[in-house]
């Protein structure tokens, strides 16, 4: 059994993965790098208890993290509790794809390329464009393996963190579906101008890569991924799982090619 860690600016999603690859349970907590390996166990141990998984059968271990204070926490959870070397996501591992000349990949994420190894597995024969919905928006662009190209824009979170925190009346809302694109009151404005305003800026950079690529395949992951791909038409698959399984994918290519 596979323990797959994938440490967000805001989130840590755990996944436990049997051999083949099947998602067994996958929760999440919140980013903290005050908390130690034993306070991190501990949620590990009592919500595999709870959904009847032994991790006692942990015989691997992969993280991935966009915070580097965390990545320590978790080689020593890795190290007391299972006796096992994390493997750790990052530019040197070995990759099924590559990046066009004409880039630099240093310093590029690794969640990043988790979720381009996990959509090349599922779509191999596809130009692919994938969107990350996290606590910033990421997008990677790839032509036959090839990684052309990318963006990154503030999450949706962020947004509406940004209005609440710099105007002195506007409330802080939920991010959701509104019912119309005219809001009745405040609260319903606001909900209104994110969701749509946030809808158009993802409609407008797929019909601009649309421009330079060949009929690609569009992939949305991420916690807020699933609201907006149900009105932006132009996604093809919303696949809420991707980092997790990207996780093992990447640690069992890097078993077989060592």
């Amino acid at each position: 059994m596979l323990l797959a860690i994938d440490i967000g600016n805001t989130h840590i999603v755990t996944g436990l993965l049997d051999d083949a690859g099947n998602v067994l349970l996958t929760f999440r907590v919140a980013s903290n790098d005050k908390l130690t390996e034993d306070e991190y166990f501990s949620y590990l141990r009592n919500i595999s208890k709870f959904n009847k998984i032994d991790i006692e059968k942990i015989d691997g271990m992969i993280v991935a993290s966009v915070v580097p204070n965390l990545i320590t926490i978790f080689h020593f959870l890795g190290k007391k509790y299972f006796n096992i070397e994390p493997m750790i996501v990052n530019s040197e591992l070995k990759k099924p794809f590559t990046f066009a000349s004409n880039l630099n990949p240093t310093g590029f994420g690794a969640d990043r390329i988790i979720d381009i190894v996990q959509s090349l597995t599922e779509y191999p024969d596809k130009n692919l464009v994938i969107f990350d919905f996290g606590s910033a928006t990421t997008y990677e662009v790839l032509e036959k393996n090839v990684y052309i190209g990318g963006g990154i824009l503030p999450g949706i979170e962020m947004s509406i963190n940004a209005l609440f925190a710099n105007t002195a009346k506007l409330p802080k809302v939920k991010f959701s579906t509104p019912d119309s694109v005219l809001g009745k009151n405040t609260i319903e404005q606001i909900q209104a101008g994110i969701f749509y305003g946030y809808a158009g800026q993802i409609k407008h950079i797929i019909k601009k890569i649309k421009e330079l690529v060949d009929n690609p395949f569009i992939i949305a992951t991420g916690g807020l991924g699933k609201i907006l791909s149900a009105e932006i038409e132009e996604i093809d698959v919303y696949s809420p799982d991707l980092s997790i399984k990207g996780l093992h994918t990447l640690y069992e290519y890097n078993k077989s090619h060592n």
